[in-house]
C-alpha cells in the first residue's frame, strides 16, 4: 500500500487496492487524501485516528461501507461526496455535527448510524441520496440546514425530535415519498420551501407552530406540479398534496386561492374543533370546497361539513348525482332526510 505520511498525518494514498488498512498511529487524514482511488471498496481506520479532512473520499465510486471509530472528533466537508456505491456508514460517537455535503450524490446510501449527541446536520448533507428510505435522528438534533435532504426521493420516514429548533430552507425539497412529517412545539424557525416535498403527505404539527405559505413554496401553494419528467406543467389541481393534517395556526389570506380550498378540505377531514377563520371561508366558498371534496371523494370532509352545518343538504343536492359509491349515497340521502325532518319539527314547534 502506498501512503504518504507526514508525522501523524496521512497526506495521500496512491495505491489501487480494493481493501485498504490505514496504519496504526495515524491521527489525521488530510484533505483529498483518497481522491481518485477508484478501486477502493473498503477502508479500515485505526483507533488512533482523530481528524478526517474535507473531500477525503470524494469520488471513490466503488467504496461500499465506512465505520468511523469513536476516537474521531472532527470531520471536514464532503468526506463521502459522490461515493455512488456507498451503502452504510457508522459515525463516531464524539461528533456533534455532520458537515455540509457529506453524502452528496451517494446514490446507494441506505443505512446511516448517526452520533448519539448530534446537534446539527449541515447544508446539503444528504442531498440526492436517492436510495435512503429511513433515517433515525437522535433526540439531541437542534438544527437541520438548507437542502439537507434535498431530492431524497425514496425517503419515507423521518421523525423530528422534540427539542428541534430550526428547519432551514428546502430541507425536504422533492422528498416525494415522504409520507408523514411531525413539527414539534420546539420549532422556532421553518425556512422557505422546507416542506416542499412534491408528494402527498400528512403533517402532524403542534398548534403552536405557525405555518406560513412560503414553507410550501413552489408546491401546491403555488399551483405548481412537477411530473415524472421534472418539468412544470401548471396542473397541480390533479395532485392532492395534503391529507389528514390538522393545520390551523396560519393566515389563510397569505395563501393562494386553490391552496385555501385544499387547506379548508383538509381542516374538515381532520376536524378537532371549530376554527372561525376556516368556517367563514367555507361558508363563503362552498361551491369551490364542495367541488374539491366531490371530485376527490373526500367524504370524511363532506360529512363534517354537513354535521357542522357548513354545507346544507339542499346545497349538496346538485352534487349527489356525481357520488357513485352506493353506501355514501345512501348515507348522504339519509342525512338529507333527517335534516328535513328536524326542520319540519322545528317549524311545528314554532
Amino acid at each position: 500500500m502506498t501512503f504518504t505520511i507526514n508525522g501523524n498525518t496521512l497526506k495521500k494514498y496512491e495505491g489501487n487496492e480494493e481493501h485498504v488498512i490505514i496504519p496504526d498511529g495515524v491521527e489525521a487524514i488530510a484533505d483529498y487524501a483518497f481522491y481518485g482511488a477508484h478501486q477502493l471498496r473498503t477502508v479500515t481506520f485505526p483507533a488512533s485516528l482523530k481528524e478526517i479532512g474535507s473531500d477525503v473520499f470524494y469520488d471513490c465510486e466503488e467504496l461500499r461501507e465506512a465505520d468511523i471509530p469513536d476516537s474521531v472528533y472532527y470531520m471536514g466537508s464532503a468526506v463521502f461526496s459522490r461515493c455512488r456505491k456507498l451503502g452504510k456508514v457508522r459515525f463516531s460517537k464524539k461528533l456533534t455535527s455532520l458537515p455540509k455535503i457529506t453524502f452528496y450524490q451517494c446514490d446507494s446510501l441506505q443505512e446511516v448510524i448517526l452520533p448519539p449527541r448530534l446537534r446539527r446536520i449541515s447544508r446539503a448533507c444528504f442531498q440526492q441520496c436517492r436510495q435512503l428510505r429511513e433515517i433515525q435522528l437522535p433526540e439531541t438534533v437542534k438544527v437541520i440546514e438548507e437542502n439537507a435532504f434535498d431530492d431524497c426521493v425514496s425517503l419515507q420516514k423521518i421523525t423530528l425530535p422534540d427539542g428541534i429548533e430550526e428547519l432551514h430552507p428546502n430541507v425536504f425539497f422533492n422528498c416525494s415519498s415522504l409520507q408523514e412529517i411531525n413539527l414539534p412545539a420546539s420549532l422556532k424557525q421553518i425556512g422557505k420551501g422546507a416542506l416542499e416535498t412534491h408528494g402527498k403527505i400528512r403533517i402532524d404539527a403542534d398548534e403552536s407552530v405557525y405555518l406560513a405559505a412560503g414553507m410550501f413554496e413552489n408546491n401546491w401553494n403555488m399551483n405548481w406540479n412537477f411530473g415524472a419528467n421534472g418539468r412544470y406543467n401548471g396542473r397541480n389541481e390533479d395532485n392532492y398534496q395534503l391529507h389528514d393534517s390538522w393545520l390551523v395556526n396560519l393566515d389563510l389570506e397569505q395563501w393562494k386561492p386553490l391552496a385555501r380550498v385544499i387547506l379548508a378540505v383538509n381542516y374538515l377531514e381532520s376536524f378537532r374543533r371549530s376554527v372561525p377563520e376556516f368556517d367563514i371561508f367555507i361558508l363563503a366558498n362552498r361551491e369551490e370546497v364542495l367541488e374539491k371534496i366531490i371530485s376527490e371523494k373526500r367524504f370524511t370532509a363532506l360529512h363534517q361539513a354537513l354535521d357542522h352545518q357548513l354545507v346544507t343538504p339542499d346545497i349538496l343536492q346538485p352534487y349527489l348525482a356525481r357520488i357513485h359509491d352506493p353506501k355514501e349515497r345512501a348515507l348522504l340521502m339519509q342525512e338529507r332526510h333527517t335534516a328535513h325532518e328536524e326542520e319540519e319539527d322545528l317549524l311545528d314547534l314554532l
